[in-house]
């Protein structure tokens, strides 16, 4: 069971610096799909209020405390975690023929889903160690198994007052690509309403986080309550 573990938290690591922080990773342990927490792990994120981000100085009180995923997901679910044996391992789960009901229920919060799959025996028989690989992996605007509404991603690049904007849909390959300068900023928000944003990619220097919270609450990107908590990596990130 350990070398299972490791190899769960290596890909971890690993989907953390693919696809960033909201990340929830399943792995499938015979009939069910469960996920682990090491709770003495260091952890990457940094949590800011949002009214800490939108001053013009930046952050104030430092850092506020981060819910590991695992706590945050089982709240959502309504699930009770747990802590089998002498390992401090934390651990949830549900049935694999669950997976479609909770599926939509962690992409409409804004977490990334990757799914571990047990491989088929081989002709090495059943005696022999499973074998597990990524199998799947959903996002809120990949979601291939629901087509009920077409999703974009957008995509912003900040260099200097020149802002690169990259709208597209992974379900139908759709894309818009456009430059537009800081000063014209609040043209776009009335251009964006008529596409269903489900998830943000920014390339920006760290610096100027206020600058980027400014501009999402603008083009209502993100909620404008001042107590919202914004993740952010940590200088020591993967």
């Amino acid at each position: 069971m350990s070398q299972i573990i490791t190899q769960y938290f290596n890909w971890m690591e690993e989907n953390y610096s693919n696809y960033g922080l909201s990340v929830i990773q399943l792995i499938q342990i015979g009939k069910f799909y469960e996920l682990w927490h090491e709770p003495d792990a260091p952890c990457i994120q940094q949590s800011y209020s949002q009214a800490e981000l939108l001053v013009e100085s930046g952050p104030l009180g430092g850092p506020l405390e981060v819910t590991p995923p695992i706590e945050q997901v089982a709240l959502l679910l309504d699930m009770r975690i747990i802590s089998p044996g002498k390992r401090s391992l934390l651990q949830m789960g549900f049935p694999i023929y669950s997976l479609t009901t909770y599926l939509s229920i962690l992409l409409d919060k804004g977490w990334t889903v990757i799914v571990i799959d047990e491989l088929v025996a081989g002709k090495f028989g059943p005696k022999q160690p499973k074998q597990r690989a990524v199998s799947q992996i959903y996002s809120p605007s990949c979601n291939l198994e629901d087509c009920s509404e077409l999703s974009y991603v957008i995509s912003i690049y900040f260099k200097d007052d020149l802002l690169g904007v990259t709208l597209f849909s992974v379900m139908s390959g759709h894309s818009v690509m456009f430059p537009v300068y800081w000063e014209d900023r609040d043209k776009v928000a009335r251009l964006l309403i008529s596409y269903r944003i489900k998830e943000v990619l920014i390339w920006a220097d760290p610096g100027i986080l206020n600058k980027i919270y400014d501009l999402l609450i603008g083009w209502n990107l993100f909620p404008s309550e001042p107590n919202a908590r914004v993740e952010v990596m940590s200088a020591l990130c993967y």
